[in-house]
């Protein structure tokens, strides 16, 4: 599989190491004597010298090539990478990203959110039980978090993204959202305030967030385009494309800064040609494109039958460079990518 790898990277025009990126977020790691079905880790490469951050699956999908030993990664018993900083992955309510300047805040108890069929949250261990309903709990929990991990005060950080399982209905999403712009500002956040979710809809209160929360975004979860509900809950499902397409098209007139999030390998290539390019003028950040995960063994039937091979995802990857050739690539945003490392984003990802 190895020669395969590189024949792809070699016809695509990646790096090896990226072509390895995808098909570990793919395909998962086999590890032996443990009852975990998550892990997180830093991995680099042989030959490499900066280090990638992973979340992966474990023993969900039995003919994985990958198999963890002693801390180093196999690929059909050849060693190509080292693995460090293993940890449990958790729905836990706050984890940094790129070198601790970015924040996501998993703020409403994603564990207990369940009904969409290609998500995985529900399975990990319910490590977000945290009462955010409150400024002064945001508060203190943020003063705890940036003393745990020597940072000298929220004006350090460049942006926070909140990143939850769905709320009751959108007035209390957006009680919630000025709850914790409220708490920031007491704190002296200068930084961007992002909302990933697709619950907030309503036109006119969105602009009212825009002229309170400074530097506001709108990152809407799409997740799929076709047959969105048959494996959505109704409160995602129900935003059609048409909809979404119209609400980040508004919000970008409004000067927020948006895009969408997709989960790639559930639809045929065709349609994601199609709908990248129906998005493309509706949004100004480049999207966050996120590779299908089994987090569970039966999770592997909703992935199409292409998408069971490492090809589809570099031909995606190419359709997606065509499309948004003008919108700039963060390799720190998103552990399940597309990009991790290459000629032109040789950096270092950590969370």
């Amino acid at each position: 599989m190895l020669e395969y790898f590189k024949k792809l990277a070699e016809d695509y025009h990646v790096s090896l190491d990226n072509v390895l990126s995808i098909a570990l977020n793919r395909y998962g790691i086999i590890l032996k004597d443990t009852t975990e079905n998550r892990l997180r880790f830093n991995l680099q490469f042989n030959e490499q010298s900066s280090k990638n951050y992973f979340a992966v699956c474990v023993n969900t999908y039995l003919l994985s090539p990958f198999e963890l030993k002693d801390n180093i990664l196999f690929l059909e018993n050849e060693e190509i990478a080292k693995v460090s900083d293993i940890e449990k992955d958790t729905c836990t309510a706050t984890y940094f990203r790129n070198n601790k300047k970015v924040i996501t805040f998993n703020s409403n108890s994603r564990s207990k959110c369940a009904g969409c069929k290609f998500c995985g949250t529900y399975s990990l261990s319910e490590d977000d039980s945290y009462d955010f309903s409150q400024k002064e709990n945001v508060i203190n929990y943020f003063q705890n978090l940036l003393k745990a991990n020597n940072i000298n005060g929220m004006e350090n950080i460049e942006n926070v993204t909140i990143c939850t399982g769905c709320f009751n209905n959108e007035d209390a999403l957006i009680d919630h959202l000025l709850v914790v712009n409220s708490a920031f500002k007491d704190m002296n956040f200068s930084g961007s305030l992002n909302y990933i979710g697709s619950q907030l809809r309503d036109y006119s209160k969105i602009k009212e967030l825009a002229k309170t929360i400074n530097n506001f975004g709108l990152y809407l979860t799409i997740e799929k385009f076709l047959d969105r509900e048959k494996f959505m809950r109704l409160e995602k499902s129900s935003l059609t494309l048409e909809k979404a397409k119209d609400l980040l098209e508004y919000c970008s007139s409004l000067g927020l800064t948006t895009t969408f999030l997709y989960i790639l390998g559930l639809d045929p290539l065709e349609a994601i040609e199609k709908y990248f390019i129906y998005f493309k003028d509706s949004i100004n950040k480049f999207p966050i494109i996120q590779i299908f995960q089994d987090y569970t063994k039966e999770q592997e039937k909703y992935r199409i039958e292409d998408a069971k091979d490492i090809e589809y995802y570099l031909k995606a990857r190419k359709i997606l460079d065509k499309t948004y050739s003008n919108l700039d690539k963060k390799l720190w945003e998103c552990f399940r990518s597309l990009y991790f490392t290459d000629d032109s984003y040789n950096l270092e990802i950590k969370r």
